[in-house]
């Protein structure tokens, strides 16, 4: 399991990959299942009421999760009560945030230390108005988070309950970034029919108000100089009005953003133990999800000048029904171990959407709250849509153990899901293990030391369907630029938007893999060793197509193949392990080899998909990456560049005189050859230090802000990077392999030291714990940007974006107590 964080961004968005790359159309997060129900969202549940977190990776094993398992099942348990005990507990925290590295551009010293020695005083004095700015100081601040999360629990051998709440406020590192959630959870359990029956209904309510951060002010602060004041001697807020320049501060300042989401969903479960052995289960889940999003962009900032104020609305309902049904059976004879599970499953999604936009306000006091005062309502500023598709699945599985020493699991699970076409709208999936635990085997008995050792393989082929609309399959009309004049007015033409394509079918992954699970000297030692194949076919992707026969310019189709294969290493060990002292260290490493091993078929083809947006000031806007058979994804494309000549201009590799596009070429790749874990964790008496290094090795990466802002040629009109005064550069600036760079780092991500206070005898509180926390303490890389850690997800991975949102390092405290 990979968790990448995406950024600072207070939403804590983050990159969860599972065994490479599933799809080209981006959907490679794992399915989440929370207590058996799947498919819901893991924003749904507080990190307080997580028991456990298990990671279905293989085919196999989540092949019983059918088309939604492609990219791996994540498995969540939370937290229920524990019978003939009744327990309060709190946990709350306190969180400090601070920016870990900011761009390192010229100061106002600098700015004019530099112009008067380079420049004649008419260029440059005109623009220095004074000031002494840092622009990204002015946009930032320590962000300072509190969370509190209270929960309660009793339970008999009968029936038990679970209720908690979790509040959160938290200010991001940017002043116009910010959360706060609300997240309630009840779960209650009841048995009846001498224990036959067995009752349990979840209830569950979040709800968050979130500001996003606006990235165009990063955009704007690299670009302002740092002679520029925030606010003019009068009081009113400094503006500039060249390419790429407004205050960014007065941006955040008079414009507004909030995103308002809630859900609710209730789950309610019944298992019912007919004659034994056999058990039938029924499970009834319905969730409603709601937002609001309202925008205005003030009249007189950079961000709403040019339509004289603007405002828009957006309002969205989802509404998700899953019924599931399912059969099992277990057959105990001596030895032999037989279980047998059947299963029926119906998922109904319906979402409707909403927005409006105007412009021109002739006051600002509105905000986004009254479109109609706005003068300026165009074609398209009103829209509004619907949605609807449905899944249903048939599933068996049969496990078999003899003596517990050979296992046998086989599924087979039928999908049929309403976006495909008429002909391929159902899919069938199988899946097969075998495990032999060697151990058991008498030819180990003299082998002591071996506690566990289990021989394991499987193959199993999943389908998928996520990043494809419901639609798709079908001709869809939509309003086109065209006017037609009927009865005295313009009216608006209607035409084709998208290419009907019957023929979409199930994307399909198929892997094989196999492993081996250890454990010596009574868990002293443990871990596994496993290597897999996976190749995924069918691949959904859009591509262009010639006008005519089609009537529109593109179309999704299943063309292409890719495969993954790769190796995953983990292991454990006390090193220390007594009464009062524990040293356990692990280790955990993965290497993913990814590769397109075809992008075309007899109707659709190509040799080659150029992607990716390459686009800064005074360069060509050309793209960044290829996908093409037989390299993987995140291949970056481009010219190459063999240095600086001895005036500043690129010296590029070319074929010819003039440099064209048939000399671009492949100049990096952004997957990493290993991915890496290391934690440690200590616990001595009642104190406990656990830390957690993580990193990637091999990998590349797109320094964007040195393509985009190192570079002295935007002096004086514009700041730029310290390192346009010593890089020699004095050319336009070209996307070359200048600005690709080795992107391999480690990271210590967190760090924690706690003490348990064990006060039960003296008050009636179970426990006490206190603890200091450290995220993002440091990170050891040469990568001359940022930060090495970009984005990896889409076709176009591994930049670091111009408009990059700062990561942060976070300072908690906290106290958590059970009584």
């Amino acid at each position: 399991l990979v968790i990448t964080k995406g950024s600072g961004d207070v939403t804590g968005n983050s990159t969860i990959r599972l065994r490479g790359i599933s799809s080209l159309t981006g959907s490679s997060e794992p399915f989440v299942v929370i207590d058996g129900v799947p498919g819901v969202s893991l924003s749904s549940v507080s990190p307080q009421d997580i028991e456990s977190v298990s990671v279905l990776k293989d085919a196999s094993a989540a092949a019983i999760y059918g088309s939604r398992s492609a990219s791996g099942v994540i498995m969540i348990t939370t937290k229920k009560a524990k019978a003939g005990k009744t327990s309060v507990d709190y946990d709350g925290y306190v969180a400090l945030d601070n920016v870990t590295n900011k761009p390192d551009l010229l100061s106002a010293e600098d700015w004019r230390q530099y112009c008067s020695t380079n420049l004649n005083p008419g260029d440059y004095q005109n623009l220095d108005y004074g000031g002494n700015t840092d622009w990204f100081d002015e946009i930032m601040r320590t962000g300072v988070t509190h969370n509190h999360a209270l929960s309660i629990s009793a339970g008999t051998d009968k029936s038990s309950y679970r209720a908690s709440f979790t509040y959160m406020n938290r200010e991001g590192v940017v002043k116009d970034n910010s959360l706060q959630s609300l997240n309630g959870r009840l779960t209650f359990n009841q048995k009846a029919l001498n224990d036959k029956l067995n009752l349990t209904f979840m209830a569950n309510l979040y709800q968050n108000d979130y500001t996003p951060s606006n990235s165009r002010n990063f955009i704007l602060s690299y670009n302002m100089t740092p002679v520029s004041p925030v606010k003019n001697a009068d009081g009113s807020w400094f503006e500039s009005l060249d390419y790429d320049h407004g205050n960014p501060l007065a941006n955040i300042e008079l414009n507004s953003n909030l995103s308002k989401t809630a859900m609710v969903n209730v789950n309610a479960k019944a298992d019912l133990e007919i004659f034994k052995g056999f058990t039938t289960g029924l499970s009834l889940y319905q969730q409603r999800g709601v937002s609001d999003n309202g925008q205005y962009n003030n009249r007189y900032t950079e961000a709403g000048r040019t339509d004289l104020g603007s405002a828009s609305r957006s309002s969205s309902t989802s509404d998700k029904k899953l019924l599931e049904l399912t059969l099992k059976y277990n057959f105990v004879v001596n030895k032999h171990n037989l279980t047998l599970l059947g299963g029926y499953s119906f998922e109904d999604n319906h979402s409707r959407n909403f927005s409006a936009n105007n412009r021109q306000f002739v006051t600002d006091i509105f905000s986004y709250n009254n479109l109609g005062a706005g003068a300026n309502l165009k074609d398209g500023d009103v829209s509004s849509g619907a949605s609807m598709n449905r899944l249903i699945a048939f599933f068996g599985r049969a496990n078999y153990s003899f003596h517990e020493k050979y296992i046998l699991t086989a599924t087979l699970r039928r999908d049929g899901s309403s976006k495909f076409g008429s002909n391929y709208k159902w899919g069938t999936f199988p899946s097969v293990s075998v495990a032999w635990r060697i151990s058991d085997e008498p030819f180990m008995d003299n082998l002591k030391a071996v506690t566990d050792l289990k021989l394991r393989a499987g193959y199993g082929v999943t389908g998928n369907q996520e990043g494809l609309g419901a639609y798709k399959t079908l001709a869809l009309y939509g309003a086109s630029s065209t006017k037609y004049f009927d009865s005295g007015q313009f009216l608006t033409a209607y035409g084709y938007s998208q290419n009907p394509n019957p023929n979409l079918r199930w994307e399909e992954t198929a892997m094989f893999n196999i492993g081996l699970d250890y454990d010596f000297l009574e868990s002293r030692i443990y871990g596994t060793i496993e290597y897999y194949n996976k190749k995924t076919s069918n691949l959904l992707y859009t591509y262009k197509v010639s006008q005519p026969p089609y009537l529109y310019d593109n179309i999704m189709a299943n063309v292409g193949e890719m495969s993954n294969k790769g190796i995953e290493i983990f292991i454990n060990g006390d090193i220390i392990r007594n009464a009062a002292l524990r040293w356990t260290l692990s280790l955990n490493l993965a290497h993913n080899n990814n590769e397109i091993e075809s992008l075309s078929n007899n109707e659709f083809s190509t040799t080659s998909i150029l992607t990716g947006d390459a686009f800064v000031r005074g360069g060509s806007n050309t793209t960044t990456h290829i996908i093409e058979e037989g390299r993987p994804v995140g291949t970056f494309y481009g010219w190459k560049c063999l240095g600086l000549d001895e005036s500043g201009k690129y010296i590029m590799q070319k074929a010819g005189d003039v440099l064209s596009n048939t000399d671009r070429t492949y100049i990096g790749n952004a997957q990493p050859k290993l991915t890496y874990g290391i934690s440690s964790s200590v616990s001595y008496r009642k104190f406990d230090l656990s830390v957690f290094f993580r990193g990637v090795y091999g990998n590349d990466v797109l320094n964007y802000s040195r393509f985009a802002f190192a570079n002295k040629q935007w002096l004086p009109g514009a700041n730029v990077l310290k390192e346009a005064l010593t890089n020699g550069l004095n050319d336009s600036p070209k996307y070359s392999s200048f600005y690709i760079e080795k992107g391999s780092f480690m990271r210590l991500d967190n760090a924690s030291l706690g003490y348990t206070f064990d006060l039960k005898k003296r008050i009636d509180i179970e426990k006490i714990r206190v603890y200091l926390t450290g995220q993002n303490l440091f990170v050891i890389t040469k990568y001359k940007g940022l930060d090495p850690e970009v984005d990896m997800s889409g076709l176009a991975p591994g930049v670091e974006g111009r408009d990059y949102y700062p990561k942060s390092r976070t300072i908690s405290m906290g106290l958590n107590f059970t009584f």
